[in-house]
């Protein structure tokens, strides 16, 4: 069985818990403040969507399009500590590719619509907007999504800006936005993190099951070799 420790998204705990369930023999564990040990029992680590991370974290400034949460910025980043440490396998989601690219000393544009006039937030409450990206050439990401260009939903104000140490961009939207990123080969965990909602799409569409199938290879091969070679 593989375990799975997943940052507590609140109300919608349950879309991610029936997107990685999709994976065989699993089981998750969610992780909120003050529960972070539960992470070293596990194979990886999953970071939801959710609110903005600290602009502080990155050297920058809150304004009013800001909208943070620091309670979870700091039990995220006790995660991916624990998970780098351990070796194990981590996806980030959203909100979960922004905490990782400033974990690893990168920034965030503070807000797409009102900074660069890009519109990438959802349409309403229930309606993603969706665009079109293109996966980068020699990605993992693109070995299992099979395609070079396709279409993603989109329900966000921020994306990754200068991109951290050890990480590179795995696909970007049409206007030049980083829509996906993924960490360099000698990183001691293997990283994909996507700005999209893949458990939010049809999981049938390549743009949502390459993601899982790219994360569970990774969560195999951790729970086989790594784990037990690191004393997991």
């Amino acid at each position: 069985m593989l375990r799975i420790g997943m940052s507590n998204s609140g109300e919608k705990n349950d879309r991610y818990m029936d997107y990685m369930t999709k994976l065989p023999d699993v089981k998750i564990k969610v992780i909120g403040e003050g529960t972070e040990s539960l992470l070293e029992s596990c194979d990886g680590l999953l970071l939801t969507g959710g609110g903005d991370v600290a602009p502080e974290l990155y050297g920058d400034w809150p304004d009013e399009t800001a909208h943070v949460d620091s309670a979870r910025d700091g039990s995220e980043f006790k995660l991916i500590d624990l998970a780098t440490k351990q070796r194990m396998p981590i996806l980030g989601i959203c909100r979960g590719l922004q905490v990782l690219n400033v974990y690893f000393g990168g920034t965030l544009v503070l807000d797409l619509e009102k900074y660069y006039g890009r519109k990438h937030e959802a349409l309403s409450k229930n309606e993603d907007r969706y665009h079109g990206v293109r996966l980068s050439e020699g990605s993992h990401l693109k070995d299992f999504i099979r395609q070079e260009t396709g279409e993603v939903n989109s329900a966000h104000h921020q994306a990754a800006d200068r991109i951290g140490s050890g990480l590179r961009v795995a696909a970007r939207a049409e206007d030049g936005t980083v829509e996906a990123i993924e960490g360099n080969d000698d990183l001691p965990s293997r990283i994909v993190s996507v700005q999209w909602h893949p458990e939010r799409i049809q999981f049938d569409n390549p743009f949502s099951r390459g993601v899982l199938d790219l994360f569970g290879s990774c969560l195999s091969n951790y729970h086989d070799t790594e784990k037990y070679a690191h004393g997991g």
